[in-house]
């Protein structure tokens, strides 16, 4: 089911060994200790005790509002909206809380990170960051959730809930003893959304559409993947799977597109998060063409949802001083 188009305007990303969107097809580099500076990122007061992934969340979004010039000030607040994607952003910092509720009792919680015990807290925090009154909310599907997430936000601007809507995934590496392997995300994208009226999209257009494949069921992919990717695909395909059923079997699927179109496969552990999705989607909207150019992003689960983003990505538009678009050069 698709629920209509998004026009992108703005992007932001903050991620260890990535730059800008410009490199967000790159894989994300090591969480090192330092690589994030919140002092740079985030000036000011009232961010230094925010948990990491809150900073890395309210930076990506102020990124991808400055992007996009004045256009989300512009919005009237309560046509302003976020809906955020999570997968393993809070499991170290409950783990702490635990820790620290189990050693010093929860009068010793700190009362800047104890609120996101609440996962819809992130999300909470982005809009007190920028305004936002239309409504939050937070996805957590496994994998999918940030092309999830704009999917929701198309429904609600489709339905005319919001106007402008901040889409963001956002991933905090799991702790040693949460881990089973190496590769969880650290990091966060966000996109800056508005309704895909012509002559808005700055860097283009996309619209999402879900299904579920059953694990047990993965040799049908066919009959699911079929549908969902479409009769005439786009010419570029980046498939974020991990080495499960579901993601096995749609790397399989996507063998026989190889001769017709470009199959870039994204190997993703298991526990990595939601992250390099939207990732992907941010860094095929950053590439610069010369003539609208269709491309997908495709995620699977291990548990089955699928979820395939097919963009338009246009010629690249800048934004003047005035607020007013013209074509880069």
């Amino acid at each position: 089911m698709s629920t209509g188009e998004l026009a992108v305007v703005g992007m932001g990303i903050v991620a260890p060994g990535i730059s800008g969107p410009e490199g967000a097809l790159a894989p994300l580099g090591e969480a090192a200790p330092g690589w994030f500076r919140a002092e740079v990122a985030l000036p000011g007061r009232g961010y230094r005790r925010l948990p990491d992934a809150c900073k890395y969340l309210l930076a990506a979004s102020r990124l991808a509002v400055s992007d996009a010039g004045d256009r989300f000030s512009k919005t009237e607040r309560n046509h302003r909206a976020a809906a955020v994607a999570i997968n393993n952003t809070g499991a170290a910092l409950l783990e702490e809380l635990d820790y620290t509720i189990m050693r010093e009792g929860a009068e010793e919680l700190s009362p800047s990170s104890s609120p996101f015990i609440a996962m819809s807290s992130f999300a909470s925090r982005l809009s007190m960051e920028h305004g936002i009154t239309g409504f939050n909310l937070t996805v957590n599907s496994p994998f999918t959730a940030g092309l999830e997430a704009l999917r929701i936000a198309a429904r609600a601007v489709a339905a005319g809930r919001a106007r402008a809507v901040l889409v963001g995934a956002v991933e905090e590496a799991l702790s040693p003893s949460q881990s089973t392997g190496p590769g969880s995300e650290a990091g966060a994208a966000v996109l800056h959304c508005e309704p895909a009226v012509e002559g808005n999209a700055r860097y283009g257009t996309c619209g999402v559409r879900g299904a579920f494949l059953a694990p047990d069921a993965a040799g049908d992919a066919a009959a699911v993947l079929g549908p969902l990717v479409g009769d005439d695909p786009p010419g570029r395909i980046d498939a974020v799977l991990d080495d499960s059923a579901v993601g096995t079997a749609a790397a399989r699927w996507l063998d026989r597109l190889a001769d017709k179109r470009e199959v870039v496969i994204v190997p993703a552990p298991a526990q990595a998060g939601c992250l390099a999705p939207l990732q992907r989607v941010m860094g095929l909207f950053a590439q610069q063409h010369t003539a609208p150019t269709r491309r997908a992003v495709l995620a699977a689960s291990a548990q089955g949802t699928l979820a395939f983003a097919e963009l338009t990505v246009v010629p690249r538009t800048a934004i003047g001083v005035d607020g007013e678009e013209a074509l880069a050069v």
